[in-house]
C-alpha cells in the first residue's frame, strides 16, 4: 500500500489541477480499489485534498500551510464581487451559476495578482 500512496503523491505533485481515480488508474497501471482506498487514507492524514469538476472528483496535494504566512481573515476578501452578487443564490457546482465560469470573479482574482 506503501508502494501506491508514494506513487499517487508523486503524479499529484506533478499535476498542476489534479487528477482523478481513473487518471490515476491508467498512469499507474494500480487497481481502481486500491487507488481508492489510498485516496481516502491520504485524504484523512490531510496530505490530500478533493476537488469536485462537474461529473468528475479530482484529487490534490494541499498546499503547505507555513508558520511565517499571515493569517488571512476577512479583510483579504475586500472587493470579492460574491458580496455583492444578485445571483448568490443560485451560484454553486451544478448550478446555473458557478464561480468556476464567473469572468467578475476571474477578473477580481487576476487583479490581486499582477
Amino acid at each position: 500500500m506503501n508502494d501506491a500512496i508514494d506513487s499517487i503523491l508523486s503524479e499529484l505533485k506533478s499535476a498542476k489541477m489534479g487528477l482523478g481515480i481513473d487518471e490515476l488508474t491508467k498512469k499507474l497501471g494500480i487497481d481502481k480499489k486500491q487507488i481508492t482506498l489510498a485516496l481516502t487514507t491520504l485524504m484523512s492524514e490531510g496530505r490530500i485534498m478533493q476537488k469536485q469538476e462537474l461529473e468528475n472528483d479530482k484529487y490534490m496535494i494541499k498546499p503547505a500551510i507555513t508558520d511565517d504566512s499571515e493569517p488571512s481573515g476577512l479583510s483579504d476578501m475586500n472587493g470579492c464581487p460574491c458580496f455583492h452578487c444578485l445571483r448568490i443564490s443560485k451560484c454553486g457546482i451544478r448550478q446555473p451559476d458557478s464561480p468556476a465560469e464567473c469572468s467578475e470573479l476571474e477578473e477580481w482574482m487576476g487583479a490581486d495578482i499582477r
